[in-house]
């Protein structure tokens, strides 16, 4: 028997991961000027925490201080989102986005000026755990019932 290759979806590149929404943490972060050097990126690296892509990474690059003020209005909000999903009200420093389980929604950027097509996130929403209802006991009394 010979173990079956994955092909990716239709609509996903070789070395993409397919658009879709996915269970993922910051594992780095760094503030990095921006290729002009007139500003500064907030660059986050995401690590898919769950399902047949699990331990993919995907980076987030954050205009958060550009001379272009759509682009530093759009950068801020997408922070602010990511801070909301995660439980927190604001970061005095990137790290504290580490580790936090959120959703980020991924889709796919078509390649220009000679670079190929790339993952971006396109949202962020707080990761929802639910339990299974508690099983009924034997006798359909609960524990601390007398």
């Amino acid at each position: 028997m010979t173990p079956r290759t994955r092909q990716p979806p239709a609509d996903a590149a070789p070395g993409l991961l397919p658009k879709g929404d996915y269970q993922a943490k910051v594992v780095e972060s760094a503030v990095v000027p921006t290729a002009s050097g007139s500003g500064e990126m907030l660059k986050l690296v995401f690590e898919v925490m769950a399902g047949d892509v699990r331990g993919r990474r995907i980076v987030e690059r954050l205009n958060i201080v550009n001379a272009h003020a759509t682009a530093q209005r759009i950068a801020q909000e997408m922070l602010a989102r990511l801070c909301a999903a995660a439980g927190l009200s604001g970061i005095a420093d990137s790290d504290e986005l580490h580790g936090i389980p959120v959703v980020i929604r991924v889709d796919i950027r078509p390649g220009s000026d000679g670079y190929g097509d790339r993952n971006v996130i396109k949202d962020y929403r707080p990761l929802v755990v639910t339990k299974p209802p508690p099983r009924p006991t034997a006798t359909g009394r609960r524990p601390w019932d007398s």
